[in-house]
């Protein structure tokens, strides 16, 4: 009884040491000695015995204690695995220049033997994140806003807890940054050879900018080339090094109008043939031994399919794309919905040679341009007017909301795949962004191709995990330790191995088609995309309701369900929450569109691949931007996200053409075009379908009018968008019955 109620006072206290508040008088940001006290003493004030043991290292270091602060870092490296510990690094090396007479000096000394003693891949890791990834500026900005913003003479804990911590982080990256950064350049000068001036000329007089990287030491005068191909120039001699430090060529380069080309900078329009051309080039090199690979990751996977539109190089012996975009499939539009993303990443890649990270990074800039756009209800061609800023680029993707020529170009089409007959490696994630960029590529080569050469990789990853390596979770998902291949490093150079000097193949490719499944720690191995399911779980949407959800039912049925959408509303949004993230949650927004909910299953089942469906509805408009999103509710009572589809019902059909619907006729909208993915849904669990229409400030808004969307306004939202949807509308989900049946 004593101990309890000491327990419960100890509770008390710490409740209100928490909730007390510190006092707080801003001094000048650029008044570094008076910014260093105020934090320390901060940092002494706050409350910290709840945090992390990494928190608390933070902390310590601020409130100046360093020898508790080393001793606690020293701890963590020791507990954390060595490729993952590249900031950590720097944690140590910074304490204990701290802990020295001088700092600088110390600090310099230190990191210059560390890099010496690290291996190849270990210094290739650390310009990935503290180079390519820099991430100081943001760090800077990010501290330097949170504290311009407190305007009171007093802050809550949690404030003085955040601020502390991002103090931390300004002052660590900042101070050591340009010494780190020389450290790695000039180790990569003591392993590399890199020959960084290299402009060939194309057949029409463009010029492409190369960079050739070659191991010292490794003396075989011709190797094997591996070749990246990319508009993020300055970003990828990282994966240069890497094919040199692996025995192979490493060579990038750049679209035409990057780097030191003199070109017209030209995103997408000219790889089909400039890739060619490089490849070419490299095949008559002195240190090429005319096999050439390719691999790269989204803009990079593309280029690899680009440089086969026209027919295949002879030295091209393999491509590994990884999340490849397809352009004018899934960028900049998805199933002809055409997103604002790509309205700021045109001045990312096309303001100067390299990359302009002010301008991608001024997100105040973007977040400001789409909520006057939505807010104001102009036109969506109107972006860059509203920007104050022209963009070439946006002006002409808008020119082509169908799949046409223009988009028709750039990569193979139809029976241009059939020629393609060179090994493939595709890689994606059932959470990249670029997942139906990447299965468009593996399903037309299936289709034109006879018995391609092609096998797909795919797991729990997103766009970046699936080039690289996926961390231990996913947007608050705890992957399977099977879901845990280093794809950049290992398995990708498994297959070079493999195809260009005969080496096994990479163990996880037991057969064609090759994906983990969620939540089993195992992975599947079969034989094309139809032999991942054995049955179809079939759902109908219906009027019934059970609470808030309305009901999915098994079978057709007669049921009429209706919904209204205003476009004149400018203080709502919807479809707003169809992206998945966090993957799982204890909510979702049940206003949010029309809720369907499944009895709970029997059994344990495996959903694998895309779900698909049709749904039959008639609207009092001519077009609908609309949304299919399929969640697992688990016996907890979370919301998992598996999958979604978002498309324009005019291009349902096809997406070459569009078709505009009869107002208030019924009609069938078919779809299939969802994000594949393989997961265990086990017994007790519900399937929940949200159907929705697409209402928000981050793409085009489809008004109905049958006008190009482009064009329309709010001043064609007068009368409100009126659904009706069918009971013989259907979602079926693909699944793996497991009940006698072995994985």
């Amino acid at each position: 009884m004593k101990k309890s109620f000491l327990i419960l006072v100890l509770f008390a206290i710490s409740l209100t040491s928490f909730a007390q508040e510190l006092p707080f008088i801003q001094v000048k940001l650029s008044d570094s000695i008076a910014l260093a006290n105020q934090m320390q003493q901060l940092a002494i004030q706050c409350d910290t015995q709840n945090l992390s043991a990494i928190d608390q290292f933070k902390f310590q270091l601020i409130r100046g204690e360093y020898k508790d602060a080393l001793a606690s870092i020293k701890k963590r490296i020791e507990e954390t695995p060595r490729d993952q510990s590249q900031y950590l690094d720097v944690y140590k090396h910074y304490v204990e220049a701290k802990l020295s007479a001088n700092f600088k000096d110390t600090f310099t000394k230190a990191y210059n033997k560390y890099v010496k003693n690290a291996d190849d891949i270990q210094v290739i890791n650390l310009d990935k994140f503290l180079i390519v990834r820099d991430p100081t500026d943001y760090y800077v900005s990010n501290f330097n806003n949170s504290y311009s913003n407190i305007k009171s003479e007093k802050i809550s804990q949690p404030t003085a807890i955040d601020l502390v911590k991002k103090y931390f982080l300004k002052t660590v990256f900042s101070e050591t940054r340009a010494i780190y950064f020389n450290e790695i350049k000039q180790d990569h000068k003591r392993r590399y050879v890199v020959n960084d001036s290299i402009v060939i000329p194309m057949k029409d007089g463009a010029e492409v900018s190369i960079v050739v990287i070659q191991r010292k030491g490794h003396a075989t005068p011709k190797k094997s080339t591996i070749l990246v191909s990319s508009i993020y120039a300055g970003t990828n001699e990282v994966s240069a090094m890497l094919a040199a430090s692996k025995g192979y060529n490493g060579v990038i380069s750049n679209t035409r109008g990057k780097r030191l080309s003199k070109s017209n900078i030209k995103p997408l329009e000219y790889e089909h043939t400039d890739v060619y051309e490089v490849i070419d080039w490299i095949s008559k090199q002195s240190w090429s031994n005319q096999k050439v690979a390719m691999y790269g990751g989204s803009y990079n996977g593309f280029t690899q399919w680009a440089s086969m539109k026209h027919k295949v190089h002879p030295a091209l012996k393999t491509i590994v794309p990884m999340v490849a975009v397809a352009p004018g499939i899934d960028y900049p539009m998805e199933n002809n919905i055409l997103h604002n993303y790509s309205y700021s990443w045109n001045f990312y890649v096309t303001n100067n040679k390299f990359l302009d990270f002010e301008a991608s990074q001024d997100f105040n800039r973007w977040n400001t341009l789409k909520n006057t756009w939505y807010e104001t209800g102009v036109a969506f061609n109107k972006l860059d007017s509203l920007d104050g800023q022209v963009n070439t680029l946006w002006s002409t993707y808008i020119q082509h909301p169908s799949y046409d020529d223009y988009w028709k170009k750039m990569i193979p089409y139809k029976q241009e795949f059939a020629k393609i007959d060179i090994p493939i490696l595709t890689i994606t994630g059932y959470y990249d962004d670029s997942q139906r960029g990447a299965m468009y590529y593996f399903n037309e080569h299936h289709k034109y191709a006879t018995n391609p050469n092609h096998y797909l990789l795919v797991g729990p990853y997103d766009h970046w995990t699936a080039q690289t390596k996926p961390e231990e979770s996913l947007r608050n998902y705890k992957l399977d330790n099977a879901a845990l291949l280093n794809i950049e490093e290992n398995v990708i150079y498994e297959w070079f191995d493999y195809v260009l000097n005969a080496k096994e193949k990479p163990s996880i490719l037991k057969d064609k088609v090759n994906f983990q499944v969620m939540d089993t720690n195992t992975w599947m191995h079969k034989p094309s995309l139809g032999a991942m399911t054995n049955d179809t779980l079939i759902f109908h949407l219906s009027a019934d309701k059970t609470n808030e959800f309305y009901v999915l039912k098994s079978k057709p049925n007669n049921s009429e369900i209706q919904m209204s959408v205003d476009f004149k509303d400018r203080e709502s949004m919807s479809n707003s929450e169809y992206y998945p993230w966090p993957l799982e949650r204890d909510q979702i927004n049940l206003n949010d569109g029309l809720i369907f909910k499944s009895e709970t299953l029997k059994e344990n089942v495996i959903i694998n691949g895309s779900f698909f469906g049709k749904l039959e509805l008639a609207i009092n408009k001519k077009d609908v931007d609309y949304s299919v999103i399929v969640y697992q509710l688990t016996p907890e009572g979370k919301y998992f996200h598996l999958s979604y589809f978002i498309g324009r019902a005019s291009f349902a059909k096809d997406r070459e053409q569009r078709n505009l619907l009869t107002p208030n006729a019924f009609t069938q909208i078919p779809f299939d075009n969802s994000k594949l993915i393989s997961k265990k849904i086990e017994k007790g669990s519900r399937i929940v379908v949200v159907i929705n229409v697409n209402k928000n400030n981050n793409a085009q808004l489809n008004y109905g009018t049958g006008k190009e969307v482009n064009e329309e306004t709010i001043k064609d939202a007068e009368i409100p968008l009126k659904i009706i949807f069918k009971g013989n509308s259907s979602i079926a989900l693909p699944i793996w019955n497991l009940e006698g049946n072995k994985f």
